[in-house]
């Protein structure tokens, strides 16, 4: 065979591979961030996926409660089909015991809302990263803290079979580059970052599972609920940090975090969009009569306001419902506590000092039984993630 035959059979194959061979990576940028995601911790042991799923419901201006979301979703043995198990049980077990829900459920209730959401599974990093470039965040199925889970197959009672893993949870992803991918944990509701390595590994488990969208049917994809066209907005570049740009419009930092929804570590990407007229809505609280008020000045924060009025700061942060990270913006009212207002010991009157935890037993559940927070349970036991009781664990209720 002639040399020249020989190339245009190599051309010919080419050109048939070529719609099969994947490109989209070459058209994605090397790094984007989503802004405006606003994550809460889990109010149970096990309801992750209902937090991830409000939250992500929000970021489209859609406001539903964990609670309610929670209540709504199916109830079943298989995690395809609804939620397994009780929301306040131990986290880290597989079907039939108490375990969680996987996305299509989910994703069929956030339908329900009018959210434009869709669950997949086998879907590849570039697709995740193409849902980030064109703004839309990412409710992913991960194990723990994107640990590398140990995925099982488990068969419902109807006979369908089915991947579950131990400590199976979700998050929001909201950002990447070429190293890292930034994530709104649904434990904490804090963002934090992992390697892409280590997140496709745990992403991986259960078989790269997530839910896409584009906020509200009929509305436009490219455009955020939550931001009017008029809005004066800056692209961040390479190299910009909040002190740099505070410095440059001579405003506080803490003013731009607020007005953006940044949260610690307050981490600025390229390509991110900053609003730098916008002031971020937030629920004022009731105000009863003879309640003394003190207007948040610029620059101000909760600890520095305590401090000059004498205030504890978390005795002033619990009467004005305020909840990490107690972000305070110029012009909100907040409500000072007086003489007369009930101290902890009268609070917790009829809530023992101590508690001993049994079998099985979790901080979500306690903190449910008590009416408590889980987080400040946390932080009065000094225990880290991922929040796990002892039998026979003594644990304080209050000081």
């Amino acid at each position: 065979m002639r040399r020249f035959d020989l190339l245009l059979i190599l051309v010919a194959i080419m050109v048939w591979l070529m719609p099969i061979l994947p490109a989209q990576a070459d058209s994605l940028p090397e790094q984007a961030y989503v802004s405006g995601v606003i994550g809460y911790p889990q109010s149970y042991s096990l309801s992750c996926e209902s937090r991830s799923a409000a939250d992500w419901a929000a970021f489209w201006g859609v406001d539903i409660s964990e609670e309610e979301f929670l209540s709504r979703l199916p109830r079943s043995d298989n995690p395809n089909k609804g939620f397994v198990g009780n929301p306040n049980d131990e986290w880290g077990y597989t079907p039939p015991n108490s375990y969680g829900v996987h996305a299509d459920p989910v994703a069929n209730l956030l339908r329900q809302y009018g959210l434009d959401a869709h669950a997949g599974s086998g879907l590849s990093w570039d697709e995740l990263r193409a849902e980030i470039a064109a703004g839309r965040p990412v409710i992913v199925w991960v194990v723990g803290s994107l640990w590398a889970g140990n995925p099982k197959q488990y068969t419902a009672k109807s006979g369908e079979t089915v991947t579950v893993a131990g400590n199976e949870h979700t998050m929001i992803l909201i950002g990447y580059d070429a190293t890292y991918v930034q994530m709104i944990d649904a434990f904490t509701g804090q963002t934090a970052t992992y390697s892409i390595g280590n997140f496709i590994e745990s992403w991986s488990s259960l078989g790269r599972m997530a839910i896409v969208g584009s906020g509200l049917k009929d509305k436009d994809s490219n455009v955020s609920l939550n931001q009017p066209e008029a809005q004066k907005l800056y692209t961040v570049k390479l190299g910009d940090t909040l002190a740099k740009l505070a410095d440059e419009w001579q405003i506080p930092w803490q003013e731009i975090a607020a007005a953006n929804r940044i949260s610690y570590p307050y981490t600025l990407y390229p390509g991110q969009q900053l609003n730098r007229n916008a002031t971020a809505a937030k629920d004022e609280p009731t105000v009863n009569d003879g309640d003394e008020i003190y207007i948040v000045q610029s620059g101000e924060y909760l600890r520095q306001i305590a401090n000059d009025l004498s205030i504890d700061w978390e005795q002033l942060a619990a009467y004005n419902k305020l909840q990490a990270p107690y972000l305070l913006y110029p012009g909100d009212s907040l409500r000072l506590p007086s003489e007369g207002e009930p101290n902890e010991s009268t609070a917790f009157e009829d809530i023992p000092e101590s508690y001993v935890a049994s079998s099985y037993e979790s901080l979500f559940a306690l903190a449910h039984r008590f009416k408590l927070s889980w987080v400040q349970l946390a932080a009065l036991n000094n225990l880290a993630y991922p929040y796990m009781l002892s039998p026979g664990q003594s644990i304080l209720l209050h000081k």
